[in-house]
């Protein structure tokens, strides 16, 4: 991955490991109000998706803004209670963000994550200094896998896709990222190695590996 100048992350299962509370926030809310999840649907099928494109996807397309944020707030809430006292960063990433950052490199988050969580996240891990760039779900009109989060993010870079890599944890994250045009790398949190290899360019673990990719 030569002439790296931009750097994207994804949020949910990447900057932070939170795939089980979003899931277990996502079963309460199925309880209630009876529809079918689990592991599997919840990997497959709601995993990098924005909150809209998700409600829409449960409730029929015909359901109102105003009850998408309703519910939004809603399951976030939740979520938001069920992770707080067990926030962390993914290991290596504060080191590896020090490191783009002494070394001038563009920063960006692009993220399906409602604007709450976003602020719930980089400002309770104060990881807020570190993106230059921040694209959320209210910020685009489709979710992934359509490239739309990280062409914006890419445009707001000021930089080829080419020049960019974006981290995802999702299959539809990874599609759109190379979608985008971006070179990809696979963090294994949400999905086994295996699963993310066919979509990627690299895979990590976590952020201890993540400077090798400045050396391929």
């Amino acid at each position: 991955m030569k002439n790296l100048k931009g750097f994207i992350f994804d949020m949910d299962g990447v900057i932070v490991d939170n795939h089980s509370y979003h899931f277990k926030a996502w079963m309460d809310f199925a309880k209630k109000y009876d529809f079918p999840l689990d592991e599997k649907i919840y990997r497959d099928k709601f995993n990098g998706k924005t909150n809209a494109d998700l409600f829409r996807m449960i409730f029929g397309e015909s359901i109102s803004s105003d009850r998408i944020e309703l519910y939004s707030i809603e399951k976030e809430s939740n979520y938001q209670k069920h992770y707080e006292k067990d926030m962390t960063p993914l290991k290596g990433l504060v080191d590896f963000l020090d490191f783009l950052t002494s070394h001038r490199f563009k920063i960006a988050l692009g993220t399906s994550a409602p604007t709450a969580n976003v602020d719930f996240v980089l400002d309770k891990l104060f990881l807020r200094k570190y993106f230059q760039t921040i694209v959320d779900g209210p910020q685009v009109n489709r979710g992934k896998p359509d490239p739309e989060v990280y062409t914006r993010c890419i445009k707001k870079l000021g930089l080829h896709p080419n020049n960019c890599v974006v981290f995802e944890d999702s299959l539809a994250g990874l599609e759109s990222g190379r979608n985008a045009g971006c070179h990809i790398v696979g963090v294994a949190t949400s999905h086994q190695a295996y699963e993310l290899k066919p979509l990627t360019d690299y895979i990590i673990h976590d952020f201890r590996e993540a400077r090798n990719l400045l050396r391929l």
